[in-house]
């Protein structure tokens, strides 16, 4: 007589559950590796005008899409080899469709809250001193300029100095600037980065990425589905009439092997989103080259690397404290993690020791960067940071708004 006991079920799912994890960091990991080894080959030069960039930006998302298509298809064809057409074909086809649909609904609900949360972590208000709503006026000159209904202005409470442009239809559309950011800039470059935050919402940059975001998760999670699958036996063991391999031992360990190969490629499908995310960095540069001007955004973009490149604290802050997630809103942010903590800035009052911490911005601020902005352009950029990075090397911009300077604005340029 066999007895059940609830904690020998419980051991053994934590053994499964346990497995997975292993199985998953390893396969994950693999795919990070490759995508690091092929990075010298894989990332090309900056784009030489905005026509090869709308382009390269149509093939990218084309490609994110039909290969993800193409996954799916193939999952659901797997299944009805294993399992028989009869009973495979459906259960594939439902495996995909709850994937695609659980990540939907993810994806959904962080485009609709993640603006009142993003406000609460940052400590992001509306415009409060002349002097605040003296930039609100900037921004909705800007807007102006730029064909689309003004934002509303947030002033974030860090020292850090960036700006990033989120929203959503239960929100609303927002610009954020930090006060680090003020505090560096001069006025005229500020606006230069609200026509970059800008030019984000003019081009649809959130929608655009969340809906591409939606295959590399769906491939991650279907394969994580697909181990379990394996893990339990293929779905309740063989039986006549299951197909090829019955649904037993054969078809677990392929329903396995195939998970950890799904799992590979939802990573890999996130580095392709991540170099998508690059090239839309570049079409807002464009934006701000085309509303402002091309040198002031290059101005902007030389004092942000100056002073965030310049200093430990800010580069530690940038690359370590900050979830991936948010780092595609941000006008610098170096790498991505594959996993991350949520930006959080304590309070003054309780961490007194932060405000020797934090450097003074404000000897920046009128600093001559014009003579920089040929030495950065020079700088050599190193293809693996850039590969698990949101944005493009400041250098690789500077090169591009001069490829486009003539274009968007002659009389200047």
């Amino acid at each position: 007589m066999i007895i059940y006991s609830p904690f020998m079920g419980l051991f053994a799912f934590m053994m499964a559950y346990w497995w997975l994890l292993i199985l998953t960091s390893i396969a994950a990991g693999g795919a990070v590796a490759a995508m690091a080894a092929i990075a010298p080959k894989a990332i090309k030069g900056e784009p030489k005008s905005l026509s090869s960039l709308r382009a390269s930006m149509a093939i990218t998302a084309l490609a994110i899409v039909l290969a993800g298509i193409g996954v799916f298809i193939g999952v659901a064809w797997l299944f009805a080899y294993i399992f028989g057409f009869s009973f495979g074909a459906s259960a594939g086809v439902y495996l995909v469709t709850s994937a695609v649909i659980f990540t939907f609904f993810i994806i959904l609900i962080q485009w609709l809250l993640s603006p009142f949360f993003i406000n609460l972590a940052y400590r992001a208000h509306p415009p409060k001193t002349p002097e605040e709503k003296r930039y609100q006026a900037m921004l909705d000159e800007v807007a102006k300029r730029s064909h689309i209904k003004a934002p509303k202005l947030r002033i974030a409470e860090t020292n850090i100095p960036n700006a990033f442009s989120y929203g959503s239809p239960v929100s609303g559309s927002y610009v954020a600037v930090t006060r680090g950011l003020l505090n560096l800039m001069p006025d005229e470059e500020v606006e230069a980065v609200l026509g970059h935050e800008v030019g984000h919402l003019r081009h649809r940059d959130v929608s655009w990425i969340l809906a591409l975001s939606v295959i590399p998760l769906a491939v991650y999670y279907l394969g994580q589905m697909l181990i379990w699958s394996g893990f339990f036996g293929g779905m309740g063991g063989g039986g006549e009439g299951r197909g090829r391999n019955g649904g037993g031992g054969g078809g677990a360990l392929l329903l396995a092997l195939v998970g950890i190969v799904l799992v590979m490629a939802g990573v890999v499908f996130r580095f392709l989103v991540g170099n998508f995310n690059r090239l839309r960095e570049y079409y807002a540069d464009a934006n701000s080259a085309m509303v402002t001007s091309p040198r002031r955004i290059q101005r902007a973009l030389a004092r942000l690397h100056i002073a965030v490149e310049g200093n430990s604290y800010f580069k530690h802050q940038v690359n370590s404290s900050t979830n991936s997630t948010l780092k595609a809103l941000f006008i610098v942010a170096p790498f991505v993690e594959i996993n991350g903590g949520f930006l959080y800035e304590p309070d003054e009052d309780a961490w007194p020791w932060r405000r020797r911490m934090e450097p003074d911005l404000s000897r920046y601020r009128n600093y001559d960067v014009d003579q920089l902005i040929e030495r950065i352009k020079n700088e050599k950029t190193d293809p693996v940071q850039e590969i698990f990075a949101t944005h493009p090397p400041i250098p690789k911009r500077l090169r591009f708004i001069d490829n486009i300077k003539y274009t968007v604005n002659p009389l200047e340029a």
